[in-house]
């Protein structure tokens, strides 16, 4: 039985038919550092140069948007409170060992339920319609 022939072996042929002028080694060796050097140098002025500039906001999604404005409308002022205080008014009654009717106490449910539906109904618009999309951040 014979050996089949390497893969290394078939290269090795391939290769030795080659001839290969390798004497401009030594000029593509100074060429590719003084390519590298000059890279070096243009990164180093890039840097340089983008130190000395102020930066810009480039950013075309972002606005700095202060702090919402307090509700001045009665009826959303009314859901706020009946969405922190009824539920508080619960908790101070446990707290003071008071049992209060379950009517009252499905009344502030429901009445809390209403609350935050109204809210979640008056917020704003959003989506691909709305010029200011797509949206910055939540709004109450």
């Amino acid at each position: 039985m014979t050996d089949p022939a390497s893969p290394r072996d078939d290269f090795d042929r391939i290769v030795e038919g080659l001839e290969l002028d390798l004497s401009g080694l030594d000029d593509f060796d100074r060429s590719a550092a003084r390519a590298a050097a000059a890279r070096e140098r243009e990164e180093l002025e890039e840097e340089q140069r983008r130190a000395a500039e102020p930066e810009e906001q480039d950013d075309q999604f972002y606005r700095d948007v202060g702090p919402a404005d307090l509700p001045t409308d009665k009826r959303t002022k009314t859901a706020w409170l009946v969405i922190i205080g009824g539920p508080a008014l619960l908790i101070l009654a446990r707290l003071a060992d008071m049992t209060p009717p379950p009517v009252l106490v499905a009344a502030v449910v429901i009445a809390a339920v209403c609350a935050v539906a109204y809210l979640i109904a008056r917020l704003p618009d959003r989506g691909p319609s709305n010029p200011d999309w797509p949206d910055d951040g939540a709004a109450l």
